[in-house]
C-alpha cells in the first residue's frame, strides 16, 4: 500500500468515525467529504424503483363464449378455472377484445357473435374475473363492430353516418367512456389497445388511412388522449403487424411521430406464418429500440414461439421490452393451443412457459 492510498484509508475511518459518533450523538452526519464516493451511502442512494411486471400474457377473449357453451377447463384431469390455471404456469396478463356491436355484419364478416359476446358489457365482466385474479389487463379496442385487422378496418356501423370531425369526437368520447366504465366497474384496464393491428389504418372506410395520416393522425391522438383522460397511469399501445418488417415498421412509427401521435408502448404481431422467423423479429426489434428510445415494446401477438418470443424481448435494453401475449390458447388453433378442444390442458406445450418462468426467474401472481 502506497502512501496515498494509506492517507486515503486513513482519512476515510476517520470519516466513517466521526459519522458514527454523529449518529450516536443524535447529529446530522456531515454532507461533505468522500460519502459522495461510496456507494450505497446515505447521500448517494435513492430508493429502489418497484420491480417492473415482466408480461407473461394470454388473449383469451373467446372464453366466455366458449364456456358458455360447455367448455370446462382443467389440468391433469383436475376441473379449475383458466386464469388460475394460466397464473400456475406464470401468466400474469390477460389480453381482451372489444368490438362495438358484435350482433351487426361488416362488409366482409358475418355478425361476430347474435349474444353480443366481446361488446363492452361482456369485456367489463371478463376484465372483473381478471382482476380478481390478481392479474392485469390489456383492453384492446378494435373500433368497429367485428374483427379489424391488416385487411379490413370498417367503421361501427352506429357511426358511419357522421362527418369526419364528428368521428374524432365520437372517437375520444367513446374510448373515454368505455374506460371510465372499466374503470368504475372495478376492471380498470393497465393498458389500452386503441386499434388492432392498425397498419393500413383505423376506420380507413372512414378517412382514418395511412393514405391520409393527417387524419388518422386526428383518430388516434382522440383514442389515445381519451385513455389518458381516464387514468394518466394507463399505458398506451399502437399495434401493427410488421413483427418481421423493419422498413415497414419504421415508415408507420415515424408517421405517427411527425402527426404528434403520443403513445406509450408499440405492439408487433409476430407469427412465423406471416412475419417470418423469429430471427427477423429479433433484428426488427433491435433496430427499434435504438432509433426510439422513449418508446417500450411488446409482442402483441405471438403463437408457438413462445420461448424465442421473451429471449428477443428479454433481450431489449433498459427493460423496454416489456413481454409477450400468445393469441387465443384456448382456439382450436394447432399453432398456439395450450388447451385441447375439451378445455383440458397440453402439458408438453404449457410446458414452454414453465421453461420461460424458470428461466428468467420471474415470480407467479399469487
Amino acid at each position: 500500500m502506497n502512501g496515498h492510498r494509506t492517507l486515503t484509508f486513513l482519512g476515510t475511518v476517520l470519516f466513517l468515525l466521526t459519522l458514527l459518533l454523529a449518529i450516536l450523538s443524535g447529529q446530522a452526519p456531515p454532507t461533505t467529504g468522500p460519502i459522495s464516493a461510496l456507494p450505497g451511502s446515505a447521500a448517494t442512494a435513492t430508493a429502489p424503483a418497484a420491480e417492473a411486471l415482466y408480461i407473461v400474457g394470454a388473449d383469451i377473449s373467446w372464453v366466455q363464449q366458449r364456456e358458455a357453451a360447455g367448455t370446462r377447463y382443467s389440468e391433469a384431469g383436475v376441473p379449475k378455472d383458466i386464469l388460475a390455471i394460466l397464473k400456475g404456469h406464470g401468466f400474469n396478463y390477460i389480453r381482451l377484445r372489444v368490438f362495438n356491436d358484435p350482433t351487426k355484419a361488416t362488409p366482409k364478416d358475418r355478425p361476430y357473435s347474435a349474444a353480443g359476446y366481446c361488446d363492452l358489457p361482456h369485456t367489463i365482466a371478463m376484465g372483473k374475473r381478471v382482476k380478481a385474479a390478481g392479474m392485469r389487463l390489456l383492453i384492446d379496442f378494435h373500433y368497429s363492430d367485428a374483427w379489424a385487422d391488416p385487411s379490413k378496418q370498417y367503421t361501427p356501423s352506429a357511426w358511419a353516418a357522421l362527418s369526419f370531425e364528428d368521428l374524432v369526437k365520437k372517437t375520444h368520447d367513446w374510448t373515454k367512456d368505455a374506460v371510465s366504465q372499466l374503470k368504475d366497474a372495478g376492471a380498470a384496464p393497465d393498458m389500452v389497445q386503441v386499434g388492432n393491428e392498425i397498419t393500413p389504418g383505423i376506420m380507413t372506410d372512414h378517412g382514418g388511412s395511412t393514405g391520409n395520416w393527417g387524419q388518422l393522425g386526428q383518430l388516434l391522438k382522440a383514442g389515445l388522449s381519451a385513455v389518458k383522460e381516464v387514468d394518466p397511469k394507463i399505458q398506451t399501445m399502437l399495434h401493427i403487424d410488421r413483427g418481421g418488417d423493419n422498413a415497414g415498421t419504421r415508415r408507420w412509427v415515424d408517421e405517427a411521430l411527425r402527426q404528434g401521435v403520443a403513445f406509450n408502448v408499440l405492439g408487433l404481431s409476430c407469427y412465423a406464418k406471416w412475419q417470418g422467423p423469429p430471427a427477423t423479429w429479433k433484428a426488427n426489434f433491435a433496430d427499434l429500440a435504438g432509433r426510439y428510445p422513449k418508446l417500450k415494446f411488446v409482442i402483441a401477438e405471438v403463437d408457438a414461439q413462445a420461448v424465442e418470443a421473451n429471449d428477443i424481448m428479454k433481450g431489449l435494453p433498459d427493460g423496454r421490452g416489456l413481454g409477450t401475449f400468445i393469441w387465443e390458447p384456448e382456439a382450436s388453433n394447432a399453432d398456439q393451443q395450450l388447451f385441447d378442444n375439451r378445455g383440458a390442458v397440453i402439458a408438453e406445450r404449457m410446458g414452454a412457459y414453465d421453461k420461460v418462468v424458470e428461466k428468467y426467474g420471474l415470480k407467479k401472481v399469487e
